[in-house]
């Protein structure tokens, strides 16, 4: 299951776009399959027009903030303290279906603003303009972070305007790739980093200078996060995964190769579209053409399951009923609508759960065809804001099948490709909402105060402009607000401000530790992993030894947090817990995270109890001085050598096989298996060969776990983009890759088993099929 994310999209045969998985089709149709009397005409509406198509949850309104001319392709935004948008306007993306001129810098980031305070936007400021394709944006201290088709810069800013030129951040941000496959998000999360999709790297400014680190990868186009600090991101044909755990801890001993398994599926992918949807990039594909399941409802011509979304929000906001408060928002750019999550846990299996709570029906949908949902926001006056690109192809030029180009071109879906764009608000129409605050004029107090504020968005404001002001004279305050019980969310505000001043101490941290809220317990303790002073820390151990607790969540930190103190009473009580808990979610995998240079320290005072194999491979691997694999780049030489290294650029390149199988192959949850370490990989060429030309269907067993992607992963044999010299270079890169050693695979060698295999094209292998073929 080699060919990358296309796995996650191919079971309903799917598409997608700008923000989505594309897939790559063993066999192109253009035959119609949607009756064209049923297809209705797709013309540009203005808004007026635009908002009459709009079917929104009982109760609930939708309204514009802003429209062309005073915004134009918004992808992606951020919020200052005084309310005002700042947004990328990818300009540029599609401008036919060819992509004429898509290399041309159009893009710009514009500022804007509701002046006299009627909730709709009557000014536009340009701050940066001829941007190639800009995809996200932070505002940060003085100035902004933003990203296009390429790379991560910052530019400081004097007022609404740059100051100076930009400087480059990270150069290899977006590199390679697609630019329907390329980082983007820069959310601020919890613990003052700065979060991306379709990325393995965070960002976070120390000392003056911008740090980049290693992250878990996640998702595709859009990132979010909860109260709690958990992040959530799509996977374009599921409408939302999140991490149950928060971010970065189980990363605490990169020695130990343990399967945490963080990435949690948990958003339902059936969708109730508003209108027929012929637009899907591989629409054709049903059980009526020979496919093994239909895309698209055969009764009413409407598809079946999600396979472009994006721009994910947990809402945090006032305006909503209470019942609203926290579940997630993800836009499906193909099929015109907005899903709405409902989010619960299950604190026995550590999991995330997700359910539909609209029926037969979605929280918003609309019969204009060229209605492009591709991000939302919790917005400062307490409601959701929608991002419309409103485009007519979303499809990118190099995964546009026949079969959608003809729909597109039928109706007129090419033109035009400049000039609009829409940002609207949904509002509960009984529900207040709240006057946009400038919380850039507040002085510290005032700011502190708005980390108890109801409205999410307050609070994340307040936290970043605390931090970002450096004012010394906030700690106190925020010492004092850690320990107000009856403002939990405050408690953890508070927590994490002192972490982002870098003031954070035992003292709050052991008033935290005592609170009765869980989750104030567990920023507490998450939190203490960040103390370092050495003073500090041996304050933090009679506390953090001695917590009991009968919340399973809550042990999954207290495992992570008692390692760094050694031998004693916190190993002590960290035996205890894994004599009773081990079995539990996480517990394990924490235990040993926490433990980074104790390993043999711990594996001492364990002696062997418990006889937990795992346990013990990990403790032993931790103890363990690893020897690094040395690089292809040094092991290998001649055509083997150029080879791997185009087929590196290749991998998490053009054939973004990275999206499914992750940049260090190790796997993504139900989108693709682990590529390192798999006999699929390093055994038979034949097999390899076979699943990248054909693709591969159903469960599949690697090193002894099974797999069961969502979808069928399809083959490169019928596309045109990657010739048998690229695969045989995919080939060759993913077997000597990570943990992998095995031999070249010559382009000669898929060019026979190519014309040796041709009439199984279109259908991929079955793991019987394959084995008994090779």
């Amino acid at each position: 299951m080699i060919a990358s994310r296309f796995a996650h999209y191919f079971r309903r045969g799917c598409t997608i776009a700008l923000f989505s998985i594309p897939s790559l089709c063993a066999e192109e149709k253009d035959d119609p399959v949607v009756p064209v009397d049923l297809i209705p005409p797709a013309p540009a509406l203005s808004p007026a027009e635009a908002l009459k198509t709009f079917k929104v949850a009982s109760g609930f309104v939708i309204e514009p903030v802003a429209t062309e001319p005073l915004v134009e392709k918004p992808v992606a935004l951020d919020f200052d303290g005084r309310g005002r948008m700042w947004v990328c306007e990818m300009v540029g993306y599609m401008p036919d279906e060819k992509g004429t001129g898509e290399n041309i810098p159009k893009g710009r980031i514009a500022i804007l603003e509701d002046s006299n305070g009627d909730g709709k936007v009557d000014k536009r400021t340009v701050f940066l303009d001829k941007l190639l394709l800009p995809r996200a944006i932070s505002i940060v201290e003085d100035g902004i972070l933003f990203a296009d088709q390429e790379k991560l810069y910052y530019v400081a800013r004097d007022g609404d305007k740059p100051k100076g030129s930009p400087e480059v951040v990270d150069a290899e941000y977006a590199k390679g790739g697609n630019v329907e496959h390329k980082p983007n998000g820069l959310f601020h999360g919890l613990d003052n980093w700065l979060y991306n999709a379709k990325s393995d790297r965070r960002y976070r400014l120390i000392d003056g200078k911008w740090v980049m680190e290693k992250t878990l990868f996640r998702g595709q186009w859009g990132i979010t996060g909860d109260d709690y600090g958990r992040l959530y991101f799509t996977g374009n044909s599921t409408p939302l995964h999140g991490n149950y755990i928060a971010p970065q801890i189980a990363q605490g001993n990169p020695g130990v190769n343990m399967d945490v398994r963080e990435i949690q599926d948990v958003g339902p992918a059936t969708v109730w579209p508003g209108r027929v949807t012929p637009g899907v990039n591989r629409a054709y594909m049903m059980k009526v053409n020979g496919f093994p399941q239909d895309t698209l409802n055969p009764k009413n011509f409407r598809l079946i399951s999600a396979t472009g979304v994006a721009g994910t929000v947990i809402y945090r906001g006032t305006n909503f009923p209470k019942e609203w408060y926290g579940r997630a928002f993800s836009c499906e750019s193909c099929v015109q609508l907005v899903k709405a999550v409902d989010i619960t846990e299950d604190k026995d299996k550590g999991k995330l759960m997700g359910t539909h709570p609209m029926g037969e029906d979605e929280f918003l949908t609309s019969t204009d065809e060229r209605f492009r949902p591709v991000n939302s926001y919790s917005a400062p006056d307490g409601s959701l804001y929608i991002l419309d690109l409103y485009h007519g192809i979303v499809q990118h030029r190099d995964f546009l099948s026949n079969y959608l180009r003809k729909q597109s071109l039928d109706r007129g879906l090419q033109s035009p490709a400049t000039g609009q764009g829409r940002i609207y608000r949904i509002r509960y129409g009984k529900g207040a909402i709240n006057k946009v605050p400038n919380l850039e004029k507040l002085p510290v107090a005032e700011l502190v105060k708005q980390l108890v504020s109801p409205n999410g968005w307050n609070r994340d404001m307040a936290q970043r402009l605390l931090v970002d002001r450096a004012d010394a004279t906030a700690v106190p305050l925020l010492e004092k607000l850690v320990g107000m019980d009856q403002y939990p969310l405050g408690q953890i505000k508070a927590i994490w401000t002192l972490e982002g001043l870098d003031r954070l101490t035992a003292a709050p941290l052991i008033v935290a530790l005592r609170s009765k809220d869980t989750k104030v317990v567990i920023s507490a303790l998450w939190a203490s992993t960040k103390v370092t002073a050495p003073a500090e820390v041996q304050k933090l151990l009679p506390e953090i030894a001695g917590l009991k607790t009968d919340d399973n969540e809550v042990r999954i930190y207290l495992a992570r947090a008692l390692g760094r103190f050694g031998p004693g009473p916190a190993f002590t009580a960290l035996v205890d817990l894994l004599k009773d808990h081990r079995d539990k979610p996480y517990v394990r995998q924490m235990a040993v995270a926490g433990l980074d240079g104790r390993e043999l320290e711990f594996k001492e005072a364990l002696k062997g109890r418990f006889g937990d194999g795992n346990l013990e491979k990990w403790l032993t691997e931790g103890a363990s001085t690893v020897v690094a694999k040395p690089s292809a780049e040094t092991m290998l030489k001649g055509d083997h050598l150029e080879s791997f290294k185009r087929g590196k650029e290749l991998f998490h390149g053009k054939a973004v096989c990275a999206s499914c199988h992750g940049a260090d192959g190790a796997g993504m949850p139900s989108m693709g298996p682990p590529l390192n370490k798999s006999e699929w990989v390093t055994g038979k060429p034949e097999i390899l060969a076979g699943i990248l030309l054909h693709g591969l269907t159903g469960p599949v067993t690697v090193a002894g776990t099974e797999y069961t992607p969502t979808a069928d992963m399809p083959g490169f044999a019928s596309n045109t983009e990657i010739s048998d010299a690229d695969l045989a270079d995919i080939a060759t890169y993913v077997r000597h890759e990570w943990d992998n050693e095995a031999d070249l695979i010559k382009p000669e060698f898929f060019s026979k088993l190519r014309k040796a295999t041709a009439s199984h094209a279109g259908k991929p292998y079955t793991v019987t099929e394959l084995l008994r073929a090779r």
